[in-house]
């Protein structure tokens, strides 16, 4: 599993890395940064495949434009709403963003009211508060909007 966080985020890296081990059971690791991203990287790297990005709309959408992703199951934490990411289909993955609202924004919610160090998604609050359901993909398809 890779999960690559937008440098403007990179102080939430630690508090990241907790919640991945919380919610996923999984431990990571920073490795190099990489275009405008920092990479964490799950021991081991094979654990699962998937790939989480989290970032801005344009940052993120450039990323997953510009760069072959390897893993089968991208996820993809942004707010949506003002990007047409429907290109993604083309890419052949299983591709997640976060639940939207009726504007079809993912609304950003303040972390601290839920016990996080770092503001976060409704649906990277649900992937937690799941986290004892053995199924990481069964988990995906609850949390998060496949498309």
């Amino acid at each position: 599993m890779r999960y690559l966080l937008q440098n403007c985020f990179s102080n939430e890296l630690t508090a990241r890395q907790q919640y991945i081990e919380k919610s996923i059971h999984l431990w990571c690791f920073p490795q190099t940064s990489i275009a405008g991203f920092e990479q964490l990287v799950s021991i081991p790297s094979t654990s699962l495949d998937v790939f989480f990005i989290v970032g801005h709309n344009i940052a993120v959408s450039l990323y997953l434009r510009s760069n072959n992703i390897s893993e089968k199951t991208i996820v993809a934490i942004t707010c949506g709403g003002t990007i047409d990411f429907s290109w993604c289909k083309s890419l052949n993955k299983d591709i997640y963003f976060p639940k939207q609202n009726s504007y079809g924004y993912a609304n950003l919610l303040k972390g601290n009211m839920f016990g996080f160090k770092f503001d976060l998604t409704e649906s990277e609050i649900l992937l937690y508060n799941t986290r004892k359901n053995p199924n990481f993909y069964d988990r995906l398809d609850t949390c998060f909007t496949k498309i």
